[in-house]
């Protein structure tokens, strides 16, 4: 039996390549992959908030019904192979257009009568996490076909970066869109 050998030039040419892939697959999942569920879309508190608004703007009929949820995060935040597998209806995403702290945001459909919960990349839950004085926060929009779900993401630091390395302020609208979703059971 003969043996083959490999010259060292093939062999850490097959390492460099075998890290150069695990790198790239770790930056993909960290900033790409919606694997971490973060918390359920609390529907009970929303209906009970949006009954104690309706009475109390009943003479107002051009109050439009919102509410706004601020959790701190808890023990919610864990790895959920749900994130992947459930469904998903992106409405709109875009800036706020408050002049003083332009916050990005991400506008999801949620069918009545679906359990929903809040995905996010591994990045965005270490940075959760780490900023735990800062609370998730999500708006909740009722609609004739169920509720439309705003999460707000913030990072209005990425504009002002943007516009002096590309010339554009929403250069990143792309990856900030990636970072967190809805997904509803099927």
């Amino acid at each position: 039996m003969k043996k083959t050998i490999i010259p060292y030039k093939i062999k850490g040419s097959i390492v460099t390549i075998t890290i150069l892939f695990g790198v790239i697959s770790l930056f993909l999942t960290c900033f790409l992959a919606k694997i971490v569920r973060v918390k359920f879309v609390e529907i009970d508190f929303v209906l009970k908030r949006l009954e104690a608004q309706s009475e109390a703007q009943a003479n107002n009929p051009h109050a439009i019904p919102k509410v706004d949820v601020q959790r701190r995060l808890g023990s919610d935040i864990r790895p959920d192979f749900r994130c992947l597998f459930w469904a998903t209806t992106e409405v709109g995403r875009g800036w706020t257009n408050d002049s003083a702290d332009r916050d990005f945001f991400v506008d999801y459909y949620i069918p009545p009568d679906k359990k929903a919960m809040i995905c996010t990349t591994p990045a965005l839950a270490a940075a959760l996490i780490a900023k735990r004085t800062k609370p998730l926060l999500y708006k909740v929009y009722p609609t004739e076909y169920g509720f439309r779900v705003r999460i707000v993401e913030g990072l209005s630091k990425v504009r002002k970066p943007c516009k002096d390395w590309t010339g554009n302020a929403d250069c990143a609208n792309s990856i900030l869109s990636r970072q967190a979703i809805i997904r509803y059971e099927p």
